[in-house]
């Protein structure tokens, strides 16, 4: 994934950009749609802007958009790990927990275990 892929920019796929000085004006110029800032009169900068925003809260303060990246990667299958996979994997854990309890019991842990 590259890193251009996952940075907000005004035009974007979710609907979600907002410019908290409500500058922001779309134009289509050459086919292209284009974000325009009427307060500075120039192409709008996307999150490096002060007053740049998500709707939808997912504009990281690295200018990456978290649904973006969510969208972008690949989704988890639950076949990756099994039940008895994960079974097996707490019930060594518990045995060594245990075994450590009982060895604070000394030579009548033996009879314990």
């Amino acid at each position: 994934m590259l890193a251009s892929d996952s940075q907000c920019s005004p035009i974007c796929p979710f609907r979600a950009f907002t410019c908290y000085k409500e500058a922001i004006i779309y134009r289509r110029r050459g086919g292209r749609v284009e974000a325009f800032c009427s307060w500075t009169g120039d192409a709008c900068i996307g999150f490096k802007c002060q007053f740049a925003g998500c709707s939808r809260h997912a504009l990281l303060p690295d200018g990456t958009c978290r649904l973006k990246v969510e969208a972008l990667a690949p989704a988890a299958s639950e076949d990756d790990a099994s039940i008895e996979e994960e079974a097996k994997v707490l019930e060594k854990q518990i045995e060594s927990k245990i075994r450590d309890k009982i060895k604070k019991f000394g030579s009548r842990a033996r009879d314990l275990w």
